[in-house]
This record gives structure tokens, sequence and C-alpha cells, in this order.
């Protein structure tokens, strides 16, 4: 008799817990939906699960050594290119409030930030030799500072943010600003002379490609007539830009000549969901993360037309992204992780 009743307890028990869990996931359903704006949506998510997602970066040394260069393990840092030379890794995030621009330097082991706090920065990148740094940042804009809490897990800005290139030298000075204009320019990359940048801009409607010279005396060319691109890169000698689009239902990595012409997918990337094209230096492969074996890993995509290489690094064999290497074979990446919660929360995102 006791037992039953203990049984008894049990189940009402059990029964009071999955029915408050109930009228809590219908509750926060309701309220997602009745946000109309990802912001707000985003901002109840963070109160209740924390940040969309973690995420550092770190370096792979031809040695074998793997070294954290995030300043705190409880932030996000996110999508680092490390210098020709490979002493210096730029990239963007913080642990709370507008995400900032920063620089480690592997031999000190000291990081810095190279912008204000008040100012969002994106997408940092050194030119080939160096001795500049462009990147994204809404500097020129009067809005509200984008909050790192409130990213979305793909990494993505929100679609109202302005933002325009800046290019300032590697030691943060000389800061000068080469497009303008109530628009969302992101992701640039330097021309191997330094001469100019290729972006993605929602100019004219879709995120397409587009070119501008770092003097800053002509506006943004188009290059890309249709569809739309991402994560531009130009190859080596310079006369191709490498970047990732929609092809057969896949992201794809693909090129298309600086002069603009037909663009052409790389048939040797063949498999899975294809992001972040870097070249290497000496032009015959490029970095890229995948999930050709399932989950997002970075691979070799070798420029001959030969199968793609896996690259397995120390304590990651997954998860890994955003790679780019210098001469001296020093690989700078980042890993992102979500909590079950986030998970969850991330389902909400997109509606």
């Amino acid at each position: 008799m006791r037992l039953r009743q203990i049984n008894t307890k049990k189940s009402a028990g059990l029964l009071l817990f999955l029915s408050i869990i109930t009228i809590l996931f219908i509750f926060l359903t309701f309220q997602f939906f009745l946000f109309t704006d990802y912001e707000s949506r985003a901002g109840l998510l963070y109160k209740i699960a924390g940040k969309t997602f973690f995420s550092a970066v770190y370096v792979f040394f031809p040695d074998g050594k793997l070294k954290n260069v995030s300043p705190s393990n409880n932030g996000i840092y996110y999508q680092p290119h490390i210098n020709a030379k490979g002493d210096k890794v730029v990239f963007f995030g913080n642990d709370s409030g507008a995400p900032r621009l920063w620089i480690a330097y592997l031999k000190t082991g000291k990081v810095a930030a190279l912008s204000h706090e008040t100012n969002s920065v994106r997408h940092p990148v050194f030119s080939w030799d160096g001795s500049m740094i462009a990147f994204a940042s809404d500097q020129a804009h009067q809005q509200a500072p984008e909050r790192i809490e409130l990213m979305r897990g793909n990494g993505l800005p929100r679609k109202d943010m302005k933002l325009n290139l800046f290019i300032m030298n590697d030691d943060g000075q000389n800061t000068r600003q080469i497009t303008y204009g109530p628009h969302q320019d992101q992701r640039p990359a330097f021309s191997p002379d330094g001469k100019t940048v290729a972006f993605v801009s929602d100019r004219g409607g879709s995120m397409r490609l587009w070119t501008v010279k770092t003097d800053g005396r002509q506006g943004p060319r188009p290059l890309q007539k249709h569809g739309w691109g991402y994560r531009p890169w130009y190859s080596a000698d310079g006369q191709w830009i490498y970047f990732f689009t929609q092809v057969n239902e896949r992201h794809q990595i693909c090129k298309i000549s600086i002069n603009g012409e037909s663009i052409e997918p790389l048939s040797n990337d063949d498999l899975g969901k294809s992001h972040g094209p870097f070249t290497d230096y000496d032009n015959d492969v490029i970095l890229y993360h995948s999930t050709r074996s399932g989950k997002y890993g970075i691979w070799e995509l070798p420029l001959d037309g030969n199968s793609p290489r896996k690259l397995i690094l120390p304590k990651f064999e997954e998860g890994t992204a955003h790679a780019t290497r210098s001469k001296n074979g020093i690989i700078a990446f980042d890993v992102c992780k979500r909590s079950f919660l986030r998970k969850i929360g991330s389902f909400f995102e997109g509606f």
C-alpha cells in the first residue's frame, strides 16, 4: 500500500513537471512569434539561454603546437586571418557589447583591441604584404551598435545593419574609409598588389561581389550580375576571385575573373556545403570549411582538380572553420559550440 502511494506521488510530480514545461514552451513560442524582428527574439533567447554560441580562435603550428589566442574563453571570437609572415592574427568578437577588432601577436602572446568599444567591427583581413588591415564597421552610421550576445548562429549581421569598409595600418593607425552610403558592405579581401579590395554588399538588392580601389578615389564596381556570393578571396596571381554561392541546391566554391565574366564552379568541390575559401600563397590549394564528411571541418581543395583532403587538427577533428594559413605553414581557425538550450532556441531564429 505504501509503495503504491509513493508511486502515485511520483507520477503526480512527473505530471506536474511536464505540465509546467509544456506551458513554458507554449508561452515562449508565443513570445517568439509575437516579436516580428530578430533583435527582440534574440534578446528573449539570450535572457533564457545565454549567448547564441561560443567561439574561440586557435593557431596550429607546423610542429604540432596548438594555441588559443582569444582574449577570453567566455565570448565569441571569430573568423581569424593570419598574416603572410605568420606572427600576427586579426579577428573580431567580444565577451559582451559591440564586436571589436583584435590582433594577437604570436611571438609575445599579447592580444590587443584595435577598434573602439562603441563601434561594431567585422571581418578584419591583412593585405598580402601584411602592412594593412581592411575591415567592415558601422562607425560612419548613427545606429545602435550590434551586441555580440545577440549575434546570429551563422555569424551574419542583422539585415538592417549598415556597414562600410575601412583600411588601417597593421598597428591600428591611419584609419581611412573606402566605401560609403547606407549599405551593408562585408567581407573585404585584398588583391595581391594591395590596390583593390573585393567585398560583398547588398548594393542593388542581393548580396553580391563588388570591388573598390584602396585609395578611395573611385566608387565600388559591381563584379557579379546574377545570384548571390559570399566570402571572396583573390588568387595569388590576382586574376581570379574565389567565393561560394548556390549551385545545384548546395553551397559550392566558385571563381570569377577580375573582369566579372561568367562564374565557374570548381568541379572537385562536389559534396556538402562549402564555405570560406582562402587561397594559399603558392596558389596550389584553397583552404575552406565544408560538411563534406558530415559536420563542418577544414579541407584543402587542390586547384589542379584533384580530390579534397581533410585537415585533422589536434583536439578538433570537426567543428572547425574559417581557416587561413601563413607562408610558413601556421594555420589560424575558429571553433564554435552551442549549448543545448541554444540549439533548441536557434530553431526560432529564422522565423
